[in-house]
């Protein structure tokens, strides 16, 4: 399909099919005895209180009344949450114009199709912060202080009690908070400070807890078999799980996961930078991006976290251009594509280059795994091994 015919409502069919196609996958995997999306949502509080264990312990109670298989529940939980997501997803992005550059961005291997290619990334726990993101960011659209302001004191929160991780990308949403407002005066800094303070305590809270083996014992009892995947490492304190990531660390994991920031993150910050208020637009996304970073040193699973970050580069960026703080048709890299698209004789090496970066190749999830290659047709052979199995 030519790159000036891609719409919306090609692009709702795109995330309609990573979504059917994702809770296929799910459906012949959730059951897998080791699977690592299963483990986390089935961390709970049984065996007293512990990180990322609010949505388990739900489950497990829903389950004393419904005596499902537990892991069925959790199957169903997470379609749930997929269709609500790429629901959201489809909704906010109705009044995107799919220029060029913005399809590079969009159909990127880093992003949507991420975890459809990488079946360990579908329906983790990081699904629900874009989804409260999304809810945030709607919230600021539509001028809902309410739900804004909600969101920052409930929503986080109990966000926190879901998955710690959230930790770092909260300067998302102060970004994003502030660089809505044409002025920003005395009386917003001080309620928006107020507002994070249930989120910052909620932090400090988990930041130093930590489970003992009976603790995990006791939450494994509840769900009827052995603990496994997340539930290993919920012991694990944060210098634990810095010594844990360095240890597997090597130059050769750094230059790979440098080229893929580079490619993929390279159209957002030319895209940032690019602009007249530059100091306000680019400087507050690096801001935002240079937390994310501590994940690598305490993580084994780059890839999924450059994912969260580029889901987030590409959440934060729509909305940019919905409050018009990005002219995109301004900056230079959309000017020499549309340039080169004009010109005949060089048509043919964009084409390349798109087809190169969005078909050829895809980051995988682990640290130590090397770059996968073809994901559509890896998909494809996913799809067909499952069928005839």
């Amino acid at each position: 399909m030519a790159l000036t015919k891609i719409n919306n409502k090609f692009f709702n069919y795109y995330i309609f099919t990573c979504l059917v196609v994702s809770i296929f996958f799910l459906y012949h995997k959730f059951q897998y005895p080791t699977d690592w999306t299963t483990s986390e949502w089935l961390i709970n509080y049984q065996g007293g209180f512990t990180r990322r264990g609010l949505i388990g312990e739900i489950l497990v109670q829903i389950n004393s009344f419904l005596n499902f298989e537990i892991r069925n529940l959790v199957f169903i939980f997470e379609i749930i949450l997929l269709f609500t997501y790429y629901f959201y997803i489809i909704n906010f992005f109705k009044k995107v114009e799919f220029s060029p550059i913005i399809i590079l961005i969009i159909f990127s291997p880093l992003g949507f199709l991420f975890s459809v290619t990488e079946t360990e990334a579908i329906a983790r726990k990081e699904v629900l912060l874009f989804f409260l993101y999304l809810l945030y960011l709607s919230s600021i659209l539509k001028g809902n202080q309410k739900l804004t302001y909600s969101i920052l004191i409930l929503g986080l929160p109990i966000l926190n009690l879901v998955w710690d991780g959230n930790v770092f990308y909260i300067f998302f949403f102060i970004y994003t908070f502030f660089i809505s407002k044409i002025k920003i005066n005395k009386k917003e800094v001080i309620i928006f400070c107020i507002s994070l303070i249930p989120y910052l305590i909620s932090s400090i809270i988990l930041i130093t807890t930590k489970s003992n083996d009976q603790m995990i014992e006791e939450m494994c009892k509840a769900i009827n078999e052995p603990c496994f995947g997340a539930m290993n490492f919920l012991d694990y304190s944060f210098k634990d799980q810095m010594n844990y990531g360095l240890s597997r660390l090597k130059i050769v994991y750094l230059i790979r996961y440098l080229f893929i920031f580079i490619i993929c993150f390279f159209p957002f910050l030319f895209i940032f930078y690019d602009q007249k208020n530059k100091i306000e637009i680019f400087l507050g996304y690096i801001v935002c991006v240079i937390p994310t970073f501590i994940f690598l040193y305490i993580s084994f699973d780059w890839g999924r976290y450059l994912n969260i970050l580029y889901i987030f580069s590409v959440l934060t960026l729509i909305f940019l251009l919905e409050i018009k703080k990005i002219q995109i048709k301004q900056t230079r890299l959309f000017i020499f594509i549309n340039q080169m698209l004009k010109d005949k004789s060089k048509l043919y090496l964009i084409y390349i280059y798109f087809f190169l970066y969005l078909f050829v190749w895809h980051p995988k999830v682990i640290l130590t795994d090397d770059l996968g290659s073809l994901p559509y047709l890896r998909i494809l052979d996913r799809i067909f091994d499952y069928l005839i199995a």
